[in-house]
């Protein structure tokens, strides 16, 4: 029985002959699998290799850089010029111009070596990302490892999302995933030098683990993950919330949340950062040329003026807030059509949706990568929950 309506003249063509037997054979579930699988793969091979061709020498790569070098060159002169020799071999010359003059604050910073070492206390605190820099500098240099950890864990990540979708028969969830993933700034990530790739890695392997069912693995995997950026705190509170309310083993999640505390807490101490509220006035209020003995008083209005431009600048020039209520949206019809059928999914979704509310709460920085590992991981839990099917058998 043909299964292609002969409305139209495409249609009528299609239904004749050999054209049927190759719309029926692609519109097979194994085919349209296979093709979900090769084009998610496609998409983060593409994203890697573009990431490594053709990195992005951007400001965060300067600055951990010089937070890995701190430990040899202490002087503020010193420390400035080894960590420029070190970037700019690798740089373009439009790059090179952007990182020192494109800017006033770049360019102080490029012009005052004690001014550019008071910057990296706010990046001290990535303990483990400095120290994979430092683990790899001895065979790839700073610059090229740096590039090596976002592209690595960038594919780490694509490999991560083919196997869950795999695990959840769900492959042609891909043909939804591979745009949203894109619109989400994983492309732009790989190409990044930060931190945010590598925590994007290590966060959605904790989430996968919970997803089955593997509460100690995944709580070893958050409480990893708050060395990567202390600020990952956020996602494992928001799990503790989820495992009160929708009775989970707690006693995991309630350990974690204690642990990463603490480890936060030393993280922040032995990194001489400078607090939430300098770091708020800072990044969300006014960049600071200097931050020695940067202590302002704290002032409502001044925090209130920082939520409002987050909010202004995340509708205006991102994608996350708009990608975050589809999601939600997504999400309220899989659960009134029964499509949400494990609890375990649900109590996953609603942390990852209150851990996005609380990461823009607790710091409301605009950017998109700040949210990735929400965003895909809330996408990931509604994929594997909805397993979309394309077929002809399906659409029959």
């Amino acid at each position: 029985m043909s299964t292609i309506d002969e409305t139209t003249m495409i249609a009528r063509a299609l239904a004749v002959g050999p054209a049927e037997r190759v719309v029926q054979w692609s519109t097979r579930r194994s085919v349209l699998d296979w093709a979900g699988a090769f084009l998610l793969i496609a998409g983060v091979l593409a994203s890697a290799a573009y990431g490594w061709l053709r990195p992005d020498y951007n400001w965060d790569m300067v600055a951990y850089i010089a937070t890995a070098l701190e430990d040899r060159f202490e002087d503020a002169e010193t420390l400035h010029e080894q960590t420029w020799a070190r970037v700019d071999p690798g740089a373009t010359d439009a790059q090179e111009y952007h990182l020192k003059y494109s800017n006033p604050y770049n360019l102080h910073q490029w012009e005052n070596p004690a001014d550019f070492q008071s910057q990296l206390s706010m990046y001290r605190v990535k303990v483990a990302y400095i120290g994979l820099l430092r683990l790899l500098e001895p065979v790839t240099g700073l610059a090229t490892a740096s590039i090596l950890l976002s592209v690595v864990p960038s594919f780490l990540v694509g490999l991560l999302c083919l196997w869950w979708l795999w695990r959840a028969e769900a492959l042609q969830g891909a043909f939804f995933l591979l745009p949203l993933l894109l619109v989400a700034d994983y492309s732009r990530m790989t190409s990044a030098s930060s931190p945010d790739m590598l925590l994007a890695v290590v966060s959605l392997a904790a989430i996968y683990a919970l997803w089955r069912g593997r509460e100690w693995l995944g709580c070893l995997l958050l409480f990893a993950s708050v060395f990567v950026r202390p600020d990952n705190i956020i996602l494992i509170f928001a799990l503790l919330i989820a495992a009160i309310l929708f009775n989970w083993r707690k006693v995991p999640f309630l350990v974690t949340f204690l642990a990463s505390f603490v480890a936060c807490l030393a993280i922040s101490k032995l990194g001489d950062h400078p607090g939430w509220w300098a770091h708020f006035y800072f990044s969300c209020f006014q960049i600071q040329n200097s931050m020695t003995g940067f202590d302002p008083d704290f002032s409502l209005a001044t925090m209130i003026r920082g939520y409002v431009r987050g909010v202004v600048v995340a509708l205006q020039f991102n994608d996350w807030p708009a990608i975050f209520l589809g999601l939600v949206a997504g999400w309220a019809l899989l659960a009134r059509n029964g499509r949400m059928g494990e609890p375990r999914a649900n109590a996953l979704a609603f942390a990852l949706v209150i851990g996005t509310l609380g990461k823009f709460a607790s710091f409301p920085l605009p950017d998109d990568r700040f949210y990735f590992v929400f965003i895909v991981g809330l996408a990931l839990v509604l994929v594997a929950s909805w397993k979309p099917l394309l077929d002809a058998v399906a659409v029959r």
